[in-house]
């Protein structure tokens, strides 16, 4: 994988947030977002979350997001699950922790260029 972007072809199809997707035990980046599209200061985005996973992607996304969720879910997420929205996950694989905050903090640099309104970073 580039260190300089995440190509489409890197990302894995989106699943339920609750689902019992086969996550892998690898550092990664991972993506939430919602049915629907909300407004920004600048366009619309479906995307909530943004974040990485230096040792396990199956930890952070598995144990902590999905199975404890009324603990590491950030407010955004719990106010959109409380109102019935449906959250999706995707995710992206890395060769070292480092790898995934880098790639995490250019996703995140990207949305507050395109959108002025930054999906909130775990």
């Amino acid at each position: 994988m580039s260190s300089q972007t995440l190509n489409r072809d890197k990302w894995s199809l989106w699943h339920h947030l609750n689902a019992d997707a086969a996550v892998p035990d690898a550092p990664g980046v991972y993506e939430i977002r919602t049915d629907f599209e909300f407004s920004r200061l600048r366009g619309l985005s479906s995307l909530v979350t943004i974040g990485s996973a230096t040792t396990s992607l199956r930890k952070r996304l598995c144990e902590q997001r999905f199975n404890n969720a009324a603990r590491y879910q950030n407010r955004a997420e719990k106010w959109l699950t409380q109102a019935g929205c449906m959250l999706e996950f995707r995710y992206a694989t890395t060769r070292s922790g480092a790898e995934a905050r880098y790639l995490e903090a250019l996703r995140l640099s990207g949305i507050r260029e395109r959108a002025l309104g930054t999906p909130t970073r775990q």
